[in-house]
């Protein structure tokens, strides 16, 4: 039985442990995960950043939707992007790595 249920057909590749402070203490010492998705559905599943809140070292919530937007039309297979890599700067914002539209998102806080 797994910690956390991801879903099926996610392709959760992006794995970061937010250590920093400059988002809301919400998400200190969470889990941001990339979620890649599969493109070999009827209806898209992933193609976004999800938060799952840890406390003491485990999970301690469900999953959320963190950075979202990336499919344009889920039955169709259109989509804007597919995140697969995260990365803490040293000034807590986050970088997420795009293989599809070829950029690196930044996502800072105010």
């Amino acid at each position: 039985m797994p910690d956390v249920d991801l879903g099926s057909h996610t392709a959760s590749l992006g794995l970061l442990f937010y250590t920093a402070k400059q988002f809301p203490a919400k998400y200190r010492n969470g889990a941001f995960i990339a979620q890649h998705g599969s493109w070999n559905r009827s209806v898209l599943a992933g193609y976004k950043v999800v938060f799952i809140p840890f406390k003491h070292g485990k999970p301690a919530g469900k999953e959320e939707d963190f950075l979202t937007g990336f499919i344009i039309k889920s039955n169709e297979d259109k989509v804007r992007g597919r995140p697969v890599g995260l990365a803490l700067l040293p000034d807590g914002s986050l970088l997420v790595a795009d293989d599809t539209s070829d950029v690196i998102w930044r996502v800072s806080a105010g």
